[in-house]
């Protein structure tokens, strides 16, 4: 299964709060909750986002802090993913090391907010302006199940404070095993 996901935001480095990894994760949400509405997802949709799991069935919610959160890319269905991302910044290209923070440390916080939050609720602001979704989509359980990432850089044309960016993520979804639940993905 191959899709690409955009954020349009601040893109912050090494120092970035959990509460910034939670505003990655709330901005990606619709994407990722569309996805699950169209094929091959909606057709396992039923049984891998039932709570609790259907006797006998996988389900891919984890619960945290009384949300539920919902990873496409999860080893209950042994899957991993591939990422490659295309990041436009307000830097030059060449220029690594910037305001808007280096590109690794700014990958890492991608990274971080494209999965479920570790502990309780990580991240969470403590009065959000709106409720977090429930379930709450993300595209990985843990960004350990991320084998292979690719970074190419560009300037972003348009003004924009120098944190800012658009990230083209394009999400390749392996399967270690084949299984009778991953079978559709």
């Amino acid at each position: 299964m191959e899709f690409r996901l955009i954020y349009e935001g601040p893109l912050r480095g090494q120092g970035a709060k959990s509460v910034h990894k939670w505003e990655i994760r709330r901005a990606l949400h619709p994407q990722l909750q569309r996805l699950w509405q169209a094929r091959p997802l909606a057709d396992a949709a039923a049984t891998l986002l039932a709570h609790p799991a259907r006797p006998g069935a996988v389900s891919v919610l984890v619960e945290k802090g009384g949300l539920l959160f919902a990873p496409l890319v999860t080893q209950r269905l042994d899957l991993y993913a591939e990422l490659s991302v295309l990041l436009f910044r307000q830097q030059p290209r060449g220029t690594l090391i910037t305001d808007g923070g280096d590109i690794d440390n700014r990958l890492k916080t991608l990274l971080d907010g494209l999965r479920v939050p570790h502990g309780s609720l990580e991240g969470s602001p403590d009065t959000p302006a709106e409720p977090d979704p429930r379930p709450f989509f993300c595209l990985l359980e843990d960004d350990s199940l991320v084998t292979k990432v690719s970074v190419e850089s560009e300037q972003l044309l348009r003004p924009a404070k120098p944190d800012e960016v658009v990230a083209i993520i394009s999400v390749h979804v392996k399967k270690t095993v084949l299984s009778h639940e991953n079978l559709t993905l």
